[in-house]
Protein backbone atom coordinates (compact mmCIF):
# COMPACT_ATOMS: atom_id res chain seq x y z
CA UNK A 1 0.00 0.00 0.00
CA UNK A 2 1.23 3.38 -1.17
CA UNK A 3 0.88 6.59 1.37
CA UNK A 4 1.98 9.52 -1.36
CA UNK A 5 -0.28 10.76 -3.74
CA UNK A 6 0.52 9.77 -7.40
CA UNK A 7 1.46 13.79 -7.83
CA UNK A 8 2.90 13.76 -4.72
CA UNK A 9 5.34 10.67 -5.64
CA UNK A 10 6.42 12.13 -9.19
CA UNK A 11 7.27 15.48 -7.43
CA UNK A 12 9.77 13.94 -5.36
CA UNK A 13 11.05 11.84 -7.92
CA UNK A 14 11.02 15.12 -10.51
CA UNK A 15 13.09 17.17 -7.38
CA UNK A 16 16.57 16.99 -7.85
CA UNK A 17 18.81 16.80 -4.89
CA UNK A 18 21.94 19.00 -4.98
CA UNK A 19 24.94 17.41 -2.77
CA UNK A 20 27.69 20.07 -1.70
CA UNK A 21 30.31 18.12 -1.27
CA UNK A 22 34.09 19.35 -2.81
CA UNK A 23 32.96 18.71 -6.71
CA UNK A 24 29.22 18.69 -6.14
CA UNK A 25 27.01 16.49 -7.53
CA UNK A 26 23.30 16.01 -8.48
CA UNK A 27 21.01 12.77 -7.27
CA UNK A 28 17.62 12.06 -9.08
CA UNK A 29 15.59 9.60 -8.50
CA UNK A 30 16.10 6.56 -11.25
CA UNK A 31 19.28 7.92 -12.36
CA UNK A 32 22.53 6.25 -11.12
CA UNK A 33 25.36 8.56 -9.60
CA UNK A 34 28.88 7.35 -10.18
CA UNK A 35 30.22 9.89 -7.52
CA UNK A 36 28.64 7.81 -4.77
CA UNK A 37 30.81 5.12 -5.38
CA UNK A 38 34.00 7.06 -4.82
CA UNK A 39 32.22 8.71 -1.59
CA UNK A 40 31.18 4.60 -0.87
CA UNK A 41 34.96 3.92 -0.98
CA UNK A 42 36.05 6.60 1.63
CA UNK A 43 34.24 5.60 4.04
CA UNK A 44 33.61 2.34 3.37
CA UNK A 45 30.25 1.88 3.37
CA UNK A 46 27.47 0.94 0.57
CA UNK A 47 24.63 3.40 1.23
CA UNK A 48 23.64 6.67 2.13
CA UNK A 49 20.17 9.09 2.14
CA UNK A 50 19.12 12.63 1.41
CA UNK A 51 17.02 13.62 4.50
CA UNK A 52 15.95 16.88 5.36
CA UNK A 53 13.69 18.36 8.24
CA UNK A 54 12.31 20.97 6.48
CA UNK A 55 8.14 21.13 6.27
CA UNK A 56 7.28 18.05 8.31
CA UNK A 57 4.59 15.93 6.53
CA UNK A 58 4.30 18.20 3.34
CA UNK A 59 3.24 21.19 5.32
CA UNK A 60 5.08 24.47 4.44
CA UNK A 61 6.63 25.79 8.04
CA UNK A 62 7.93 29.74 7.88
CA UNK A 63 11.68 29.72 7.23
CA UNK A 64 12.69 30.58 11.00
CA UNK A 65 10.85 27.45 12.11
CA UNK A 66 12.37 24.94 9.35
CA UNK A 67 16.47 26.72 9.72
CA UNK A 68 15.79 25.67 13.65
CA UNK A 69 14.65 22.17 12.52
CA UNK A 70 17.89 21.77 10.13
CA UNK A 71 20.33 22.63 12.54
CA UNK A 72 18.39 19.95 15.09
CA UNK A 73 18.69 17.53 12.55
CA UNK A 74 22.65 18.27 11.61
CA UNK A 75 23.18 18.28 15.47
CA UNK A 76 21.22 14.79 15.75
CA UNK A 77 22.92 13.35 12.79
CA UNK A 78 26.17 14.56 14.79
CA UNK A 79 25.53 13.15 17.72
CA UNK A 80 24.66 9.57 16.07
CA UNK A 81 28.39 9.61 14.83
CA UNK A 82 26.83 10.12 11.05
CA UNK A 83 28.67 11.30 8.47
CA UNK A 84 26.90 13.79 6.84
CA UNK A 85 27.03 15.80 3.69
CA UNK A 86 25.16 19.17 3.10
CA UNK A 87 22.55 19.19 0.54
CA UNK A 88 19.59 20.96 -1.25
CA UNK A 89 16.27 19.80 -2.74
CA UNK A 90 15.05 21.76 -5.30
CA UNK A 91 12.02 20.46 -8.04
CA UNK A 92 13.27 22.36 -11.23
CA UNK A 93 10.03 23.92 -12.00
CA UNK A 94 6.75 23.69 -9.26
CA UNK A 95 7.55 26.33 -7.28
CA UNK A 96 7.86 24.08 -4.01
CA UNK A 97 10.96 25.99 -2.31
CA UNK A 98 14.16 24.31 -1.73
CA UNK A 99 14.56 22.15 1.16
CA UNK A 100 18.11 22.27 2.49
CA UNK A 101 19.26 18.56 4.26
CA UNK A 102 22.06 15.97 3.99
CA UNK A 103 23.32 13.24 2.23
CA UNK A 104 24.38 10.69 5.37
CA UNK A 105 26.52 8.55 4.24
CA UNK A 106 26.29 4.84 5.48
CA UNK A 107 22.42 5.08 6.53
CA UNK A 108 20.68 1.84 5.64
CA UNK A 109 17.59 1.21 4.40
CA UNK A 110 15.54 0.90 7.69
CA UNK A 111 17.30 3.75 9.42
CA UNK A 112 17.15 5.77 7.26
CA UNK A 113 12.84 5.20 7.09
CA UNK A 114 13.39 5.30 11.11
CA UNK A 115 15.19 9.15 10.70
CA UNK A 116 12.60 10.30 8.16
CA UNK A 117 9.35 9.30 10.70
CA UNK A 118 11.17 10.64 13.16
CA UNK A 119 11.55 13.86 11.33
CA UNK A 120 7.61 13.17 10.24
CA UNK A 121 9.03 13.28 6.48
CA UNK A 122 6.87 11.44 4.04
CA UNK A 123 9.55 9.83 2.13
CA UNK A 124 13.95 10.05 1.64
CA UNK A 125 15.75 9.40 -0.92
CA UNK A 126 17.94 6.20 -0.39
CA UNK A 127 20.68 4.79 -2.59
CA UNK A 128 22.64 1.53 -2.34
CA UNK A 129 25.47 0.09 -4.04
CA UNK A 130 24.04 0.02 -7.41
CA UNK A 131 24.64 4.43 -6.64
CA UNK A 132 20.45 4.47 -8.05
CA UNK A 133 18.77 6.87 -6.13
CA UNK A 134 15.47 5.39 -4.75
CA UNK A 135 12.44 6.78 -3.14
CA UNK A 136 11.19 4.85 0.15
CA UNK A 137 8.24 6.33 1.66
CA UNK A 138 7.87 6.63 5.48
CA UNK A 139 5.20 5.31 7.23
CA UNK A 140 4.25 8.01 9.77
CA UNK A 141 1.88 6.56 12.20
CA UNK A 142 -1.32 8.10 12.45
CA UNK A 143 -0.91 9.64 8.56
CA UNK A 144 -1.98 9.22 5.46
CA UNK A 145 -2.45 10.65 2.16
Amino acid sequence: MTTLSPELRKAFEETQYHVLHQAPFLLQVGQAQAALSALYQQHQTDCSCFITAFNPMGELLDKEENIERHAQLGRALGAAGLAALPAVAQHPANGWPAEPGYLVIGLGRDDAQRWAAQWEQLAVVWTSTDTVPQLLETRVPGWMR
